[in-house]
């Protein structure tokens, strides 16, 4: 059945790709060098090999060199680059690369490549993605990244606990979500896992409040006041107060404080905890870790009262290629980013590694279904930190995520955190001059 496989992907290649990219011969050699953010092993990586195994057949002339780096790819990518090593085209997570090696000015725009045909439909390439996701990093009407992998910012929860705990319907407003959490504690469930060493899972529930209390790009504007002061708006104090809430009413356990990943999220796993705030590879991480008949189902960060954001607003992780700009060969890679993109081989990435993918046309995995329904219906998408980790990693990494943390962990309180953010964003932007 493999063989039979990757015949039908040759032949698809070779009728669909267009002339110069299908099967062709006496053209000139060509290598692209790729380095990837997966690890070899990892199914993403093992889906992306056979992408690259099935173009190679269909381009003889066509050599593509993958390095599997793992989650450090674009510090190895900016070392290399920097002492004169070729590399032609890289992966990475859409915010940290937005802010890293695209804002740095080494990414390929590649809006006329979008604008081209796509293989498989009589329609533009950027119209078989997702919306929102093309525009989501685009720099002055300049798209940098091709986004591949499509994972949504939910509460992951176990359907048979909510049903033991007589939660009908997952909770849509805050109100009802410290109901839900109150009816779990009572059944005999921790209500929410979390852990203690991952920040950017812990700001989740910042980044959440403060788009559903101010709408999205609230706190992305806090983030650029030079003086610090937005962070006094009550929204933050009522924020970190309902954060510390959770941890008070015992709906996040107090043991999790001491819990390294992944102990936290295996409580979920193993049915002792109810929920998780994280992005949509939750599923899959712990497939091998759940029993029996576990039933996934995920749901919106609930409406916070009188607020002005959307419950449909949605929070998102994608994963994106990225062209290097100095790269002697962008038609070849275009020509390949346009072949990962067709809804075959998307398909094939949504069903063999089992994540969300960008394309539209395309079914998602039982597993994260209602990940599938949150990005359809979505208002409107943002990115980490409400899009603070693309426009100001450093802000966001070494001042934002390092206090929200020592609030979440109960080690300052929801005053001291307000006015450690004044203190501290003020005297960044003093020295970022």
């Amino acid at each position: 059945m493999k063989n039979v496989k990757l015949l039908t992907l040759l032949l698809v290649a070779a009728l669909a790709l267009p002339l110069g990219v299908g099967v062709s011969s006496g053209q000139d050699e060509v290598k692209l060098v790729y380095w990837s953010m997966w690890n070899e092993t990892e199914p993403q990586a093992q889906v992306i090999q056979s992408w690259i195994e099935a173009f190679e057949a269909a381009n003889p002339n066509i050599d593509i060199q993958a390095t599997w780096n793992g989650r450090q790819n674009q510090t190895l990518v900016r070392t290399a680059l920097s002492a004169g090593e070729t590399i032609d085209f890289v992966d990475q997570d859409a915010d940290p690369i937005s802010g890293g090696l695209v804002a740095e000015g080494l990414a390929l725009p590649l809006n006329e490549y979008l604008d081209e045909t796509a293989l498989d439909e009589d329609m533009p390439v950027r119209d078989v993605f997702t919306p929102g996701t093309l525009d989501l990093f685009a720099v002055d009407g300049q798209v940098y990244l091709w986004p591949y992998v499509y994972n949504t910012s939910q509460f992951w929860y176990n359907k048979d606990a909510f049903a033991d705990a007589g939660i009908e319907q997952p909770p849509a407003t805050w109100e009802e979500f410290l109901d839900a959490c109150q009816k779990l504690l009572d059944a005999g469930y921790d209500p929410i896992a979390a852990e203690s060493d991952i920040q950017f899972y812990q700001i989740d529930y910042l980044t959440y409040q403060a788009v559903r209390y101010g709408g999205v790009g609230f706190l992305l504007q806090t983030l650029e006041d030079p003086t610090g002061e937005m962070w006094r708006d009550p929204i933050y104090l009522q924020a970190a107060q309902n954060m510390r809430e959770l941890w008070d009413k015992g709906y996040i356990p107090p043991e999790s404080a001491g819990y390294l990943w992944p102990a936290g999220q295996q409580t979920l796993g193993v049915g002792l905890a109810a929920m998780e705030l994280v992005g949509s590879w939750l599923p899959i991480e712990l497939a091998n870790v759940v029993e029996g008949s576990f039933e996934w189902g995920g749901f919106n960060f609930p409406a916070m009262p009188d607020g002005a954001g959307d419950q449909n607003d949605l929070m998102v992780y994608l994963l994106s290629f990225m062209v290097v700009k100095d790269t002697e060969h962008p038609r070849e890679i275009a020509d390949f980013l346009k072949f990962t993109t067709t809804q075959e081989n998307m398909q094939q990435m949504a069903d063999e590694a089992l994540v969300g993918v960008t394309r539209v046309d395309v079914e998602w995995a039982p597993e994260i279904a209602d990940g599938a329904a949150a990005a359809a219906n979505a208002t409107a998408v943002f990115g980490m930190a409400d899009g603070g980790v693309a426009l100001y990693p450093e802000l966001v990494n070494n001042i934002l995520y390092v206090n929200w943390s020592k609030l979440f962990l109960g080690e300052i309180t929801p005053e001291e955190f307000v006015e450690t953010m004044v203190d501290d964003q003020a005297e960044y932007w003093a020295n970022a001059g």
